[in-house]
């Protein structure tokens, strides 16, 4: 039976709950982070990382924590610091992996598991099954497990079945006076693998953000090509120049199922034609069914109390420094935070040309929202599909300023902003493009640290879907939630 909530606005004063504590929270850059995706089974995918070391799983069904193996990661941890969670996984260390055999119900793999993955999303991206899009029903653990898949393919998955699931990884860009690393922990496998740093600057401190565009979250936009050629795909689409740049498009049904690319660049419709940033296995044709996502293989990197941000390639393990049209204006400062947007549910599939204020379009997926910190107001948006920055943008309610303490964290079109140690709570309503006060938390809080401290986890039944908020106390181990209504 679906649960009824009750709750009312009016009547229902936003209460805050005391939950198990984590570890003090006494170092400047330790943060905590979740699956926003809500892609993964169960409420275990929340993280508190407190040192290379001290790196924490909680457990929202349990409400209890477990420590997790030392990162390793290069860099002096502190101010700066920071991470994502994302759902793809990353077996061994890729994010993607080859069948050494197979059937119509499993892949034999390469990979060792260490845990089972019933529940989570497989999809084959070339090879025998290209398209298979399923989930799991069981796994063996040990090396070399199997994947038991709980539809049956059309044809027995083989040694050139390339796929990826969707088990989670922990990305943790760790700051550094001389030195600074990347690590990710595959939560499938147990197990963490150094990334590069190279073409990041080897001094990094004050805040720090790292942000995923992953393709999972949803689907901003799909349709049915009327053409393909080598590297572009024609659409019936009527959108501005280049207005899903940067994205990535999946081709979900008819000739060329399976394929993944990121795009390049795209023409103004109406017939809006897409430019991939690599060729086509296959070339799409007017049978070719696609759909437009956030480009599931980027990361992007700001902060260091500068202007510079930087795109990594979770594919090709590289970094680039971004060149914006227009530059952001002032540098992120402490207490600065940055939100990928794509779940405003009242705003376009991702690329219509309506306008929410002057430069900003209402096209999920297409910004990241960061208020700049340094005790300013300044809310500035990346906008990923022109690579520009739309600086000083204008909202409702724009007087609070946010420094070192402050953090965010979004979902469903709404981003929930903490002021510093001060119990404050606000949201930022992206539709509405006003800054609400929302709750004050009258628990005590410690000296004001660096870094996020706030995660959410979705509660389903049936058609019932509840949001709970939870943030970590500064200078604390204190962990509180409340239901958000």
């Amino acid at each position: 039976m679906p649960t009824t909530v009750n709750l009312r606005k009016m009547l229902h004063r936003k209460a805050w709950e005391m939950c198990t504590p984590a570890i003090t929270n006494t170092t400047a850059g330790s943060w905590i982070d979740s699956d926003k995706s809500d892609v993964i089974p169960l409420h275990d995918c929340a993280y508190f990382v407190s040192s290379a070391s001290g790196i924490f799983n909680y457990n929202a069904d349990q409400d209890a924590w477990v420590q997790l193996p030392n990162s390793g990661i290069a860099g002096a941890f502190g101010a700066g610091s920071c991470g994502e969670f994302i759902a793809l996984g990353m077996l061994g260390g890729a994010a993607t992996s080859t069948a050494s055999a197979g059937t119509t119900t499993t892949l034999t793999t390469t990979r060792t598991l260490a845990r089972s993955l019933a529940g989570c999303k497989i999809r084959v991206l070339s090879g025998t099954g290209v398209g298979y899009d399923g989930t799991i029903a069981s796994n063996t653990t040990g090396a070399n497990s199997t994947i038991t898949v709980t539809t049956p393919n059309g044809v027995a998955f083989d040694a050139t079945t390339t796929f990826e699931v969707y088990g989670g990884s922990l990305w943790f860009f760790n700051a550094g006076a001389t030195a600074v690393g990347l690590s990710v922990y595959d939560r499938a496998t147990n197990a963490w693998t150094a990334k590069s740093v190279t073409g990041l600057p080897t001094a990094w401190g004050t805040g720090g953000q790292l942000v995923g565009t992953p393709g999972i979250t949803g689907v901003f936009d799909s349709g049915t090509a009327t053409a393909g050629a080598a590297s572009t795909i024609t659409t019936t689409k009527n959108y501005l120049l280049n207005a899903v740049a940067n994205h990535q498009v999946r081709i979900t049904a008819g000739t060329g199922i399976g394929q993944v690319r990121g795009i390049a660049s795209s023409t103004a419709g109406p017939n809006s034609v897409f430019t991939t940033a690599t060729a086509w296995t296959v070339v799409p044709d007017a049978t070719s069914v696609f759909a437009i996502e956030g480009n599931g293989d980027s990361l992007y990197l700001l902060g260091n109390n500068a202007v510079t941000m930087y795109s990594y390639s979770i594919s090709a393990n590289t970094w680039v420094t971004l060149a914006p049209t227009a530059a952001r204006a002032a540098s992120f400062g402490a207490g600065g935070t940055a939100d990928w947007v794509d779940g405003v549910p009242t705003w376009s599939a991702s690329t219509l040309s309506t306008l929410q204020i002057t430069g900003v379009n209402k096209a999920n997926g297409r910004y990241i929202f960061s208020l700049r910190g340094a005790a300013s107001t300044a809310l500035d948006l990346y906008d990923i599909a022109l690579n520009t920055w739309v600086s000083t943008v204008a909202y409702g309610n724009a007087t609070e300023t946010f420094t070192t303490g402050s953090c965010s964290v979004d979902i469903d079109g709404a981003i929930f902003i903490q002021k510093e140690g001060t119990g404050r709570f606000f949201r930022f309503d992206v539709d509405r493009w006003v800054l609400e006060p929302y709750s004050t938390n009258v628990y005590p809080q410690g000296t004001t640290l660096e870094g996020d401290k706030m995660f959410v986890q979705k509660y389903k039944d049936g058609g019932t879907t509840v949001r709970i908020l939870y943030t970590q106390h500064n200078s604390r181990a204190d962990l509180v939630r409340m239901v958000d209504i």
